[in-house]
């Protein structure tokens, strides 16, 4: 029996993108909607078999009008695009596109599509050297913008959808697991700063996910859609199937993916040195200047050259992974099981990150009318890692921290606790000494009902939940770094999440005739979530070792349940008339406890319809051409995943001790009753076209996005002892337009395969009205908020280059850049008309395949955007610093009377001119491009049936391969952000020395027997 397999890609750059595409594919389910394998194809009249792979996957040559022969039904090819083809009564059907499941028993039929949602499916999910499944989508989904806390495991991420739609809380979207809600991937870890809750769920058990990006789609979800959601669905068994069993495994070496950073060795370092202490006009000679600069200022013995970029790091970061499942089913009865292994052992040394996660899914008809189901997903994940975020302990940041004079250890073998600018914290030292990370055990489930109540009328009903526990410990040694402060220092936390929703949905489904079709929707949702933290830590440790027992004083022991509720009603109608002409409106009401006490309650909903034109307009060599459009009014809470603000609608107090020793009660945040939703209004109109047989298709959307009572901290008095000084309150606009396109071309179909995807977005955010007009709001990370500006414009004073007469800096003034100072003091600060959300993303995918061979190549761009180095005014200090290590530009490409054009100032030991305070001289253009992925294949089919081995697939992967910047002074990666900022934004396009983003070669087998 000949298998077929999914086609994988290559080719250049095109700067568009869009959806894998086949001739004709299709989804061969059973009568109860299951998908079904080892199903035969044929085109009616010809030698053209193929059978459907475990998925109940299919990709045959056939046109439009074809008929297929499948299990001896006859189904007529009506549309190119990939469907699902369910057994019926009658001998001919149609071919029906696959569903996606949003709400309950609430489908999306992409055959009456009305709203934009894409989807990714596991063949780019499977095996992925990843820790996190968002980490996936980067590139792949029109409109959607990824960044990264760093390349570390586990570490926090940011995505918007159609750009940023809040000012606080997170801009990620809603994700939705097997019907459970399960919150924003926010970060809600104690001790590992950049944990990401997304982690904990393997990929592998992934079976697809589905993007949803305007009302129409995200219409049901209300009062947390507004940004977006993200629709998880795992792997599931199959009816009427033996057991069949798939092993896989895959080891992976990586290093990092782009690292232009040059900074200075040690004789290089005492030539820069010198330099600085020449120019400050009390050495005769630069010789003079750097010999006292090597002997009496930082020591050097003349010998030591430290590289501590490698001293941190292992020879090289490995991840290897292990899978196995076991599918089938009887006539009554599915199940799915599996178990798999993530091994991650990353460039720094003692870190780790391990993830053992098992899944089983049980699907089951008790009668012919009422089937029932049940998901279980358990993960344990072991991180050990370290500080970021500017912390003196980040080994990353030692790259400049500490010049390459100094030797890692003593003599003596000893750590080196005398490293001048990093003072006695030795990174190597600290590794093995301290400890940060903890164990996070998730427990993910949920439980479904099916009754046929009538042949119109069915009834849903499902249960989901989600456990997570995380237990943490952050230890430092008492020999040197933070700890030796407190002669040892040892914070455990331990925290219990759980959020569970109950959603119960009536459908009734009637066709009128030939012409109408009706389906209605009603039901209602409760979701819980509630939080328990409790923490300790203790000081004067009288024995080593990171046991709290082993130190003598308890420092503090807190603890805190917080929780939240939230209950809905919906209701949706869809019509559809004559196959070409379909109406959408659907509504809900929310109530969300987190909201002021006055008003919890919000409707939101959303309209739409499509057209079919090419059925009306019978133009010979359209396939498709459906128009569609869609409005709604969307809500958000944007902080109802963070946990910390659950309570903003009520002022609170807390203990302190302001006055002495004395503890007294004080006014810790202040409530706003009146706080109402967030509402995004949203717009969209779309085409999807399909020409040629299927030669060309494609989608344009175009958008426009406005979020109003956009919720951000309003500034009030202070008191004393103490007060809040900010409460929350709706009073802010933000508005997102642009426009999305996806285009697969397939020049080649036959024994040579060829499929040409791609996608581009244009997004641009802007805020509205605010309270004041011209007041500037939430100023950080560089960046602020004024009405009429880019959403998280920079906002820095601006650099207007090198005086060439003596070497002194240049700033502007002021925004109108016509007169300049050298007086850092005497310039100010304004909007530079950049942001760090890129305006335009494109993403390429090319697959061929050849017989057994395939071959696929991914690439993916993000253009007009700017990202900076939030440490710049170190690594270019121009002589401010004289115990930290700089870029080797400011040795070669600063002023000097003989070197009157350079781009850096001049170097002055104790230099106070202020060159290197922060100002648009370090920011840079973030655009780039980058091989995401090449995957090359090869598949043994049935060649080794005999030996009960069904398939045996080999193949080579790459990831990150490349990375092609367009600004020749950009060193750090740009897709990076910080998490070290009060609102997520803030952090975005801001490098912080995080883990870099990793760059992976893999080698991996997968055997079906």
């Amino acid at each position: 029996m000949k298998r077929r397999l999914t086609s994988l890609s290559f080719l250049a750059f095109l700067g568009l993108g869009a959806l894998a595409y086949a001739q004709t594919t299709g989804v061969v389910n059973d009568a109860d909607g299951f998908p079904e394998s080892d199903v035969e194809v044929i085109v009616k009249g010809t030698d053209k078999v193929v059978y459907t792979d475990i998925d109940g996957t299919f990709d045959i040559d056939a046109q439009i009008g074809d008929v297929l022969v499948i299990n001896g039904k006859e189904v007529v090819v009506t549309s190119n695009n990939l469907g699902s083809i369910s057994y019926a009564e009658k001998k001919t059907e149609t071919v029906e596109l696959a569903a996606v499941n949003i709400l309950g028993s609430i489908k999306l039929d992409p055959t009456q599509k009305i709203g934009s949602f894409e989807t990714i499916k596991r063949d780019d999910l499977e095996q992925t050297p990843v820790a996190s499944v968002d980490e996936v989508l980067n590139g792949r989904v029109a409109g959607l913008n990824f960044s990264t806390g760093g390349g570390q495991p586990g570490s926090a991420n940011v995505i918007a959808i159609r750009g940023a739609g809040s000012f606080v809380g997170t801009t990620n979207p809603l994700y939705v697991i097997d019907g459970v809600v399960v919150g924003k991937g926010d970060d809600n870890s104690g001790v590992m700063t950049s944990f990401n809750p997304l982690s904990s769920i393997d990929p592998n058990q992934i079976e697809s996910i589905t993007v949803l990006k305007d009302a129409s789609s995200t219409a049901l979800y209300g009062a947390r859609g507004a940004n977006g959601v993200i629709v998880v669905k795992t792997k599931r068994g199959k009816f009427n199937q033996k057991t069949k069993f798939n092993a896989s495994t895959e080891m992976s070496v990586q290093d990092i993916a782009f690292d232009k950073a040059d900074f200075l060795n040690s004789k290089e370092l005492v030539q820069w040195g010198g330099l600085a202490f020449y120019n400050t006009g009390d050495f005769a000679s630069r010789l003079e200047a750097e010999n006292y600069y090597a002997n009496d200022v930082i020591g050097w013995d003349g010998v030591t050259d430290e590289d501590w970029t490698k001293a941190i790091q292992r020879d090289m970061s490995t991840v290897r992974t292990y899978s196995f499942s076991a599918t089938g089913g009887s006539d009554n009865t599915s199940f799915r099981t599996g178990f798999s292994y993530y091994d991650n052992d990353p460039l720094i040394i003692n870190s780790k990150f391990d993830r053992l996660s098992a899944s089983l899914a049980v699907d089951h008809k008790a009668s012919d009318r009422f089937k029932l189901g049940t998901n279980l997903n358990y993960s344990r994940v072991e991180n050990q890692t370290y500080a970021d975020a500017g912390a003196y302990s980040n080994p990353w940041q030692t790259r400049w921290a500490i010049i390459p004079t100094l030797p890692v250890y003593n003599a003596d073998g000893s750590y080196n606790t005398s490293l001048l600018g990093n003072r006695d914290y030795n990174p190597v030292g600290l590794q093995r000494e301290n400890k940060v990370g903890g164990t996070v055990n998730t427990f993910l489930a949920s439980i479904y009902g099916d009754y046929q109540i009538t042949n119109d009328l069915s009834f849903n009903s499902q249960f989901g939940t989600q456990y997570q526990n995380l237990d943490e410990t952050l230890f430092w040694n008492s020999k040197f770094g933070d700890g030796a402060r407190y002669n040892g220092y040892m914070y455990e936390s331990q925290s219990q999440y759980t959020d569970w929703n109950w959603v119960n949905t009536l459908t009734y489904a009637k066709k009128l005739g030939d012409r109408h079709e009706f389906v209605a929707n009603a039901g209602w949702e409760y979701q819980e979530h509630i939080g328990k933290v409790r923490s300790q830590d203790k000081q004067n440790f009288i024995l080593d070792g990171a046991y709290m027992d082993n130190a003598s004083q308890v420092l503090s022991v807190t603890g805190n349940k917080i929780k939240w509720t939230q209950i809905s009603y919906f209701g949706r109608l869809n019509y559809i008339f004559d196959g070409k002409y379909t109406l959408n409106g659907q509504v809900r009401r929310d109530s969300n406890s987190t909201l002021g006490i006055n008003d919890k309650s919000g409707i939101f909903w959303s309209v739409g319809g499509s057209w079919a034109m090419n059925k009306d307009l019978n133009i010979g060599f359209v396939d498709n051409l459906t128009l569609r459009a869609n409005y709604g009014e969307i809500g958000n809470v944007p902080y109802a995943d963070s946990w910390s603000n659950t309570y903003n609608s009520f002022s609170l107090l807390a203990n302190t001790r302001n006055y002495g020793n004395e503890g007294v009660l004080i006014l810790d945040r202040a409530g706003n009753p009146d706080l109402v939703w967030e509402t995004s209004k949203q717009l969209n109109i779309g085409l999807d076209y399909s020409v040629l047989n299927g030669l060309v298709s494609g989608t344009i959307d175009v958008y426009n996005k406005k979020t109003e009572d956009a919720i951000f901290p309003v500034e009030v008095p202070g008191e004393t002892p103490s007060s809040p000084n900010s409460i929350m309150k709706n009073v802010g606009e933000i508005v997102n337009k642009g426009i999305e396109s996806t285009i697969t071309v397939r020049p080649f179909r036959g024994a040579f395969n060829w499929n040409i995807s791609a996608n581009f977005a244009y997004n641009k955010s802007e805020v509205g009205d605010l309270i004041d007009n011209d007041a500037i709001y939430l100023e950080g990370g560089n960046k602020a908020v004024q009405s009429g500006r880019l959403f998280g414009e920079y906002y820095m004073v601006g650099w207007a280059g090198v005086d060439a007469s003596n070497g002194n800096p240049l700033f502007y003034t002021d925004a109108s850049e016509t007169e300049t100072t050298s007086n850092y003091n005497e310039a100010s600060k304004y909007f530079q008309g950049k942001s760090p959300f890129p305006k335009y993303m494109a993403g390429l995918r090319n697959d061929f395949s050849y017989k057994n061979v395939t071959l696929s190549v991914f690439l993916s761009g993000q253009f007009e955007y700017s990202v900076i180095d939030r440490y710049s005014n170190y690594i270019y200090n121009d002589g401010a610093y004289y115990d930290i290590n700089v870029y080797k530009e400011s040795l070669t490409d600063s002023w000097t009377p003989q070197n009157t054009t350079a781009s850096n100032p001049m170097q002055v030991y104790g230099n106070g001119t202020g060159s290197n305070k922060m100002s648009t001289r370090f920011l840079r253009d973030g655009d780039h491009i980058r091989l995401k992925e090449v995957k090359l294949a090869y598949s043994l089919g049935d060649v080794l049936s005999k030996s009960g081995i069904s398939n045996l697939t080999v193949y080579l992967r790459g990831t990150n391969l490349a990375t092609w910047v367009f600004d020749d002074k950009l060193t750090f990666d740009p897709e990076t952000n910080s998490n070290g900022y009060t609102f997520g934004w803030q952090g975005k396009g801001t490098y912080d020395y995080t883990s870099p983003i990793m760059r992976s070669v893999s080698v991996g087998v997968s055997v079906d027997f």
